[in-house]
């Protein structure tokens, strides 16, 4: 157990340098384009992307979860069957929502806009992302490929480094040359075409194993088909809210909201990045029936994920003014928004990779019918709070979403005996909100939210956060997850009764 600890800390370790590299680029794309188009010009920036992210997730049909599930336990002959078909299908598909997105860009607009304007807008940008928007989904059966055949640091390259550089290369590009939001857009989306075209080569010139078992497409189906309608709801979920924004209140808002709520990428991507290395070690854990080994993976992950993700939310809740003003003139507005999405994420993050957990314990169904209520609940909530609380009406209905697809199927694997608490995570919550939180609310009630304010006390508050967990390192088995920074093997430790005991 140990061993597959240490391979999960050597993972996450890169795949957390990863999620700095992929947040960073992220909040910097932000401030490009906010700086560049301001709240109307940004608010079409966002409703562009959003366009783009849900036809991602909705016609990935779920095939990279479904390639990561079974494509580690398959014969060779299995995995060239299974990864053909996943891509030939998600290709076709995308390849026919690109086209009508394209034809229909106008009447897609007039629901986008309240204005003649801002529809005119909205159509360029909506025509731009449509041009690029096949690359979304067959990214993602692609990346799933790469996952699945353990080509794992491939994947988190392409995904966290590649792209996210080249876009933000590609924006500052299309600032210097005033290309509007249309370009912006297009600059913003074309790093996915690279990256896809990079990672279909690759997954063609796998090597296939001789061993593993025959999987029928069958079960492939079965399997994958519950999750192509949690992945297609969890898009509108995370996405949708834009849209909505921008139909009910207008553009502008909607701008300012998604730049707001995009800052919550950052600590998305962590979740992502440790998701994606844990998910092959607990697959394997659950097909080997070691149930002690899933609640330690689940639990060390978990840890990990409040260790570098509370810092950043605590700082965004408690200085939320400061925050938004880096995107520029009347961005401001979003700051009681980024609020409350970040008390949300402190609990999100809390929960860990609960869902994960639950996909491979083969619920995919019970996971599917959490995000499809979370997705019922953010539009109910969405149509009855926009028009009268704008941003903030937005706000507490994608956090309602968010803490359904969190609190119900951790309810759901503790009926397992399952769960991510002990004294690894305990620490990490009191480090968090003793080491971090308490020196910035301090900060911000001596001193208000002015930069000059936020430098010195993020020092002091980075001082004593460092120093907690340094004093605790063990307990928050920091050196299972610097091995994979060190690149050596860690030495053999007490993590089995480091967890245990803490659970007790």
């Amino acid at each position: 157990m140990a061993d597959a600890l240490a391979t999960v800390g050597r993972r996450s370790a890169q795949g957390l340098l990863g999620a700095a590299v992929s947040g960073a680029a992220t909040i910097a794309t932000l401030i490009i384009a906010s700086q560049a188009l301001g709240t109307r010009g940004a608010g079409h920036f966002t409703v562009g992307i959003a366009v783009f992210a849900i036809v991602q997730g909705i016609v990935s049909f779920g095939v990279d979860t479904g390639l990561q599930f079974w494509l580690p336990t398959a014969d060779g002959a299995s995995r060239r069957r299974l990864a053909r078909q996943a891509l030939i299908t998600v290709g076709a598909a995308g390849a026919l929502v690109s086209a009508l997105l394209f034809l229909f860009s106008e009447p897609v607009s007039n629901l986008l806009g309240r204005a003649d304007a801002e529809r005119g807008d909205a159509a360029g940008v909506v025509r731009a992302i449509a041009a690029v928007c096949l690359a979304g989904p067959l990214g993602e059966a692609v990346l799933g490929v790469l996952r699945g055949a353990d080509r794992v640091v491939a994947a988190l390259t392409l995904d966290r480094f590649v792209r996210p550089l080249l876009q933000v290369s590609m924006m500052i590009g299309a600032a210097a040359t005033d290309a509007g939001p249309a370009g912006m857009a297009l600059a913003w989306a074309l790093p996915f075409v690279a990256v896809t075209a990079i990672g279909l080569v690759i997954a063609l010139r796998l090597p296939q194993p001789e061993d593993g078992e025959p999987v029928p497409t069958a079960a492939f189906v079965a399997y994958t088909w519950p999750r192509a309608i949690a992945r297609g709801a969890q898009a509108l979920v995370q996405r949708l809210d834009v849209l909505l924004l921008a139909a009910a209140v207008g553009i502008e808002e909607a701008g300012i909201y998604g730049i707001a709520s995009r800052c919550m990428i950052a600590g998305v991507f962590v979740a992502t990045a440790v998701q994606q290395m844990v998910q092959p070690q607990l697959r394997k854990a659950v097909l080997r029936g070691e149930p002690r080994e899933v609640q330690e993976l689940y639990a060390a992950s978990t840890t990990w994920m409040v260790l570098v993700t509370w810092p950043v939310y605590l700082t965004m809740a408690v200085f939320s003014p400061t925050v938004m003003r880096l995107f520029g003139d009347g961005f401001e507005r979003g700051a009681t928004a980024l609020s409350v999405l970040s008390v949300t994420m402190l609990v999100a993050s809390g929960c860990g990779l609960v869902d994960v957990v639950l996909l491979m314990l083969g619920r995919s169904w019970l996971s599917t019918i959490n995000t499809i209520v979370a997705l019922v609940l953010n539009v109910a909530l969405n149509l009855a709070l926009d028009e009268p609380f704008g941003m903030v009406g937005a706000a507490v209905a994608w956090s309602v979403a968010i803490l359904t697809t969190n609190l119900a199927p951790l309810s759901q694997v503790l009926r397992r005996g399952l769960h991510p608490w002990g004294r690894p995570l305990r620490t990490a919550m009191i480090a968090g909100l003793l080491g971090a939180g308490i020196p910035l609310l301090a900060g911000r009630l001596l001193g208000g939210t002015q930069p000059t304010v936020l430098l010195p006390t993020l020092l002091v508050a980075t001082g004593m956060y460092a120093a907690a967990v340094i004093r605790h390192r063990n307990v928050l088995l920091i050196d299972r997850l610097t091995s994979g920074i060190r690149r050596r093997r860690p030495r053999s430790g007490s993590i089995q009764q480091t967890i245990q005991v803490g659970s007790e």
